[in-house]
């Protein structure tokens, strides 16, 4: 059996990662444009010792083939955990590189950008995370509120709120719309804002669907 190429952090890393996880994204910002901690996930998944971090070396040349082929394997590794907990919804792997220096990471934004789409189709979500992160807050794109201390790579599955990030591409909005369609048409009581994003997305579909035949009938 061929070794994992992940690892437990060392104490000087899982102190420094556990003190961000914390103290920052599970702590209200007063730019985050909401109330509450920038991230609901870490309080409930801390408590049910569903947040896993782990370490991953860097090797070899930094290119983007090379961070694709790395988060394809973590979301393999995240499949593979036996779980402390049976929510789902719970579940998160932090993969921190450590020793990824400042020129490489740009790898982990396009390597972000570059495994969306696979990631989506299996169901999870991925967040990028390093020192100098533009990636915006859903509600503020003013704020970076991706910086950490350390360049990592966040998975978990996909959740009922992330319409936020999936409703303006069309192919991740499908594989939302598998999953939680249903509870668009209950009469459970939703953010009006996800009803909202929820519907422009199903209207932008048909739209699509419909410039699609009339091409095709022009063409046939």
């Amino acid at each position: 059996m061929s070794k994992s190429k992940f690892s437990p952090l060392d104490a000087d890393l899982e102190k420094r990662v556990s003190d961000w996880l914390e103290n920052y994204v599970n702590a209200p910002h007063p730019d985050l444009g909401r109330d509450g901690p920038i991230c609901p996930f870490i309080e409930p998944a801390l408590r049910a010792d569903s947040l896993f971090t782990v370490s991953r070396d860097w090797e070899g040349a930094y290119t983007l083939e090379a961070m694709v082929t790395a988060i394809e394997e973590a979301q393999d590794h995240f499949r593979s955990i036996d779980w402390p907990s049976r929510n789902t919804t719970l579940h998160g792997l932090v993969v921190v590189f450590g020793n990824l220096p400042r020129a490489g990471w740009w790898l982990i934004d396009e390597g972000h950008r570059a495994a969306k789409d696979a990631a989506v189709a299996r169901g999870l979500m991925l967040g990028q995370f390093h020192p100098e992160c533009e990636a915006p807050a859903a509600r503020n794109p003013l704020f970076p509120v991706n910086r950490s201390p350390y360049p990592m790579i966040a998975i978990r599955n996909m959740a009922f709120h992330d319409i936020l990030f999936l409703h303006d591409n069309p192919d991740w909005f499908e594989q939302y719309r598998k999953r939680y369609d249903r509870y668009y048409s209950a009469t459970a009581r939703i953010d009006p804002r996800f009803t909202a994003l929820f519907e422009e997305a199903v209207a932008a579909s048909r739209a699509g669907q419909a410039a699609h035949q009339e091409t095709a009938e022009h063409r046939g």
